[in-house]
């Protein structure tokens, strides 16, 4: 892990207030994206991430790195792949040269409720942002991604490669 630097501070009330509303926002689209979950129990948003993040990938991915992108530690992991691998929906495979590291891939049955179940409530999730214009999707496209380069720059791992948007 990187040693951080030291934290620098805001004497700006607009930056603490845009803070408060990135808490306030993070905490709704969590509840937007679960109501927007199938109703049936069985899909938890943690469970749909892994899902969906697997079937993106097309590839088996490591349990630590899928951790580490999903923010969850290695107990919760363990405890997730565990429920899915019982359904089916995942398994674990060895790794080709290093024993030390478990590969998990997306089963058939996995895919098929990541394409049909999950995806359409992905794609709802996602119609929040119809509300913005085409324009505005992009500007906050871009301003969200200075602003991962800036808390990347901190030396805060932020879960993924930003990268540019596409317009």
């Amino acid at each position: 892990m990187k040693s951080k630097p030291p934290p620098t501070t805001s004497n700006s009330a607009q930056s603490r207030e845009l803070l408060d509303y990135f808490g306030k926002y993070g905490l709704a689209m969590k509840r937007w994206i679960r109501s927007n979950l199938p109703t049936d129990g069985r899909v938890t948003a943690p469970r749909a991430g892994l899902l969906l993040g697997l079937a993106a990938k097309g590839q088996a991915v490591g349990m630590g790195e899928l951790g580490e992108l999903l923010g969850l530690s290695p107990r919760s992991m363990t405890v997730l792949v565990d429920g899915l691998s019982k359904e089916g929906l995942l398994r674990r495979i060895p790794h080709e040269r290093d024993r030390r590291v478990t590969l998990v891939e997306i089963t058939p049955a996995g895919k098929k409720m990541a394409d049909g179940e999950l995806g359409p409530s992905q794609d709802a999730a996602a119609s929040v942002f119809e509300d913005l214009s085409s324009e505005e999707r992009t500007e906050l496209l871009r301003l969200m991604s200075k602003l991962m380069d800036s808390i990347k720059a901190r030396g805060i791992d932020v879960g993924h490669e930003t990268t540019t948007p596409s317009s």
